[in-house]
């Protein structure tokens, strides 16, 4: 640092990470840190029980299988980057973990924290601060490229900006001040990433972007701690920064420096209700409000058009649906989903699913129509009848988002649906644990419960 130029942007996102005081966050700050670790939980535990996980614990077991941290909803302890590597990609498998501050930031920040937490003992009110701060990185990336900028060129935020939210999440656990968190900050910006290659055959990366983040997090931090320093002009630096080299042209790096203060980042999160991309949120919404409203079943429909952006198009056009991820991003799976059986849930988002023959012909009568002038995830949708009516609707506030959200009894109902199967009647303890976790002097009663039996002695 020179004396003509202001500190670089991870020593002022270090300062901000390091200065959050436990004791001066409002409630509803810490109420969402405890909502977002709620449902990262429910997520994770559900995707713990899918055939996408049992590969992963078998590559787990070639990577280190054993050490000292918890692999939610399962019997298996692993050592910490191996144990946020498996929860984050758990918590993403089924598309149903949380939006907003740069991606599915939880889905990358609360398997670092609880990991961090683990190894050093830190408290409950450590990991909650942790997801405070994790958000004030990972969203305020976007001041500087936004998430419609990054994905328009082929990066994924959740593992481009994920990682660095996760790295100031673990730092709070682990101990590290201004200056170590910057450096963390920096090591991990010098080696985050994310590709949108996945779409073009359904590949799993995309479940491992947030896994992969929260491991890159734990490393990142780690180094800090022991003292190995990274890039202070990791963000900003004109040849090789972050932002330069993924957003040329683009980015405004100073726009982080110049919002720094703006309030608490994390009281912008959105809950899904859908198991699907967070952008078919609008037309599903819109859909199902339609059919219920005009009392409509599949055969009363002859059309379903969807005017959206070029950006969704690219996210969720696609129409192969040959694996569940390809249905998870598929707009027109999901139209087809909602006209033939009325609702979109996990049902509709398995293996069993992606055979029926009703589902792919209904596919075939939805029509999308990208608007040139348009930006970001809302669409608007259009029925055309068969008796001749056309309805038309567009949800530009999908249920779950930050300006309508889930009531905590909904947010409750929705981690039980997706915990029980893991754990049985420990989930209900457990959601009890999360929403007192604010004054727990200990994390052991939690990661034993989230344990569905004693760990297997090795």
């Amino acid at each position: 640092m020179t004396a003509s130029r202001p500190p670089a942007l991870v020593e002022a996102l270090g300062a901000r990470v390091a200065g959050l005081a436990w004791e001066a966050l409002p409630p509803d700050v810490v109420r969402m840190a405890q909502r977002c670790l709620l449902d990262t939980l429910g997520c994770a535990l559900q995707g713990a029980t899918t055939p996408e996980a049992r590969r992963l614990a078998a590559a787990a077991e070639d990577l280190g299988a054993r050490g000292p941290c918890t692999v939610w909803g399962t019997a298996r302890t692993a050592p910490a980057p191996v144990a946020a590597l498996l929860n984050g990609a758990h918590a993403h498998l089924r598309e149903l973990d949380d939006i907003g501050g740069g991606g599915h930031a939880s889905a990358c920040q609360v398997p670092a924290a609880l990991a961090a937490a683990e190894l050093t003992g830190a408290s409950g009110y450590q990991v909650l601060l942790g997801l405070v701060a994790g958000h004030e990185v990972s969203s305020r990336l976007t001041d500087a490229a936004s998430y419609d900028t990054l994905t328009l060129r082929g990066w994924h935020t959740t593992g481009l900006y994920g990682s660095l939210g996760a790295t100031a999440a673990a730092a709070r656990p682990l101990g590290l001040d201004a200056r170590a968190t910057a450096h963390a900050l920096g090591l991990c910006a010098s080696y985050t990433g994310g590709l949108w290659a996945f779409m073009a055959d359904g590949a799993m990366s995309k479940r491992l972007h947030p896994g992969k983040s929260a491991e890159t997090a734990l490393v990142a931090a780690t180094l800090a701690r022991h003292g190995v320093t990274g890039p202070a002009w990791a963000l900003e630096a004109e040849w090789g920064g972050l932002f330069p080299t993924c957003a040329p042209g683009e980015a405004r790096p100073e726009a982080i420096r110049e919002r720094l203060d703006d309030g608490y980042r994390i009281l912008k999160k959105g809950f899904k209700v859908h198991p699907v991309c967070w952008g078919i949120a609008s037309s599903a919404d819109a859909l199902l409000g339609l059919r219920a409203a005009h009392g409509l079943g599949a055969d009363d429909v002859l059309r379903v058009r969807i005017t959206l952006s070029e950006m969704s198009r690219r996210m969720i056009g696609g129409r192969r649906v040959e694996s569940v991820l390809d249905a998870q991003m598929s707009l027109p799976w999901s139209v087809a989903c909602i006209l033939v059986r009325g609702r979109l849930t996990l049902a509709e988002l398995d293996e069993p699913a992606l055979g029926d023959p009703a589902l792919r012909a209904a596919m075939d009568r939805v029509e999308l129509i990208v608007d040139p002038q348009a930006h970001g995830e809302r669409q608007t949708v259009e029925i055309e009848t068969r008796d001749g009516r056309c309805l038309r609707d567009r949800v530009e506030t999908p249920r779950g988002h930050w300006d309508a959200p889930l009531s905590d009894d909904e947010l409750r109902a929705k981690f039980l649906a997706l915990a029980t199967p893991a754990l049985g009647r420990a989930a209900a303890e457990v959601a009890d644990l999360v929403a007192a976790l604010d004054r727990a002097p200990s994390l052991k009663p939690l990661l034993e419960r989230l344990r569905p039996t004693a760990p297997t002695a090795h």
